[in-house]
């Protein structure tokens, strides 16, 4: 006997799926942000730990701005910040490579 499954047409299950999970991204990077803002870096293993947060709440943003519909122009001024975000993430591991052996 044949088993019929029946998927949803994707621009149906898109719709229905793209508000919930901006929001629950958004809602997450605003936890993340939240833990950087309090730590009292005092130590090699807090500043490592900001990085760590910082990077994964930019990686977060670029989801949410990859899901959310908007115009080119925002789009683009959204992801040069995002992308400057990730300079200095990427200018402080090159500068200080002893805080982030251990992350291979």
């Amino acid at each position: 006997m044949s088993t019929l499954v029946k998927f949803q047409p994707p621009y149906q299950r898109r719709s229905s799926l793209s508000r919930p999970m901006s929001s629950d991204i958004l809602t997450t990077v605003v936890a993340l942000v939240a833990q950087v803002e309090a730590l009292q870096i005092q130590t090699t293993e807090d500043l490592r730990q900001a990085i760590f947060i910082l990077d994964l709440a930019n990686t977060s943003i670029r989801l949410i701005i990859r899901q959310i519909n908007m115009d080119e122009a925002a789009r683009t001024t959204l992801m040069a910040q995002s992308g400057r975000i990730q300079q200095l993430i990427e200018a402080v591991r090159k500068e200080a490579p002893h805080l982030f052996e251990n992350d291979n």
